[in-house]
């Protein structure tokens, strides 16, 4: 009898284990495509870009060109005014975030009461996020025209300045940036909208009816309960609005491509110059490690951030 049991008992384990093998078969065979994908144009990219960082290499040369001169770009790196200055204009740019956060949290509240039509300005808010960043450097560059702009002609009829002492707004090294500013948080503000309206529906409608029963006004309610309350996505918005300014090149290039001069580089964008218009293309390797571990650094923060939440 025991030797029927165990005779039975072997081919069902076979059985089992031939029916997991064949569900992993199938699942690495599903997820093969991704994972060559990711090889190819992921994982090969970040190996190769950290080599070429070592090397002076200029890809118009070929890659048999390429020297090996040590930690020589990451040494020139302290020494590089440009870098510098893209830094520089990074750390202002970052003044976005919080006018952007405070001026979404103030919209959401409002829109978070009963008023008409407040679904269709969610959409109208949200449209610019999505809008084709083409179509949006081509419409802010009219409106910031210096001359002929609308924005320099209300200028000009509320206070009654000239056309040369009005701004000249992305053709003027003094005021790019706060022009650049402007556009940010009107494409960026819908998303953060949306955001906050979703964390602001997830409040306990109990701890405003018992505020307002206590007497807490509006503005109380906004900055004792409500504000609080989303301090999650606060966090949240902050950090990957952070991470994305870091890695903002595409929309300063194309609004722009930098100017005047240098007034308006990022370091995405001088990476971008470095490599595929100086073609100092080793260097543009090495400058894409720096911004690569400031984002990694702004990441950490980020994931500790959301497992203290997450714990609270």
């Amino acid at each position: 009898m025991n030797a029927d049991m165990t005779n039975g008992a072997k081919p069902k384990k076979r059985f089992a284990l031939s029916n997991k093998g064949n569900e992993n078969f199938w699942g690495y065979l599903f997820i093969l495509p991704n994972l060559i994908g990711f090889c190819v144009f992921t994982l090969f990219g970040i190996v190769f870009s950290l080599i070429m960082a070592f090397t002076d290499w200029n890809l118009l040369k070929g890659i048999e060109k390429a020297q090996f001169v040590g930690f020589k770009n990451f040494i020139d790196m302290w020494g590089d005014p440009y870098l510098v200055s893209s830094l520089r204009n990074n750390l202002i740019l970052l003044l976005v975030i919080p006018i952007t956060l405070i001026l979404a949290a103030v919209l959401a509240t409002i829109m978070n009461k009963a008023i008409y039509g407040k679904a269709g300005a969610r959409a109208l808010y949200f449209l610019p996020y999505v809008t084709n960043m083409v179509a949006i450097a081509t419409v802010w560059q009219a409106l910031f025209h210096k001359s002929k702009g609308p924005i320099n002609s209300i200028i000009m009829a509320l206070t009654g300045l000239g056309a040369e002492e009005v701004p000249g707004w992305l053709a003027s090294s003094k005021w790019v940036l706060p022009a650049l500013m402007i556009i940010l948080v009107w494409q960026n503000i819908g998303y953060d909208i949306l955001m906050y309206s979703s964390a602001i529906q997830s409040i306990p409608t109990e701890y405003l009816e018992a505020a307002e029963i206590d007497g807490a006004g509006p503005i109380k309610r906004f900055f004792k309960i409500t504000l609080p309350m989303m301090k999650p996505t606060t966090f949240l918005l902050s950090i990957l609005g952070v991470i994305s300014s870091l890695q903002m090149w595409s929309f300063v290039q194309i609004i722009t491509e930098g100017g005047p001069g240098t007034a308006s580089y990022t370091l995405g964008l001088y990476i971008y110059r470095s490599g595929f218009i100086t073609y100092r293309t080793g260097y543009a390797c090495a400058l894409s490690w720096l911004l690569c571990l400031i984002v990694f650094i702004f990441s950490l923060i980020r994931w500790r951030g959301q497992k203290k939440w997450s714990i609270d």
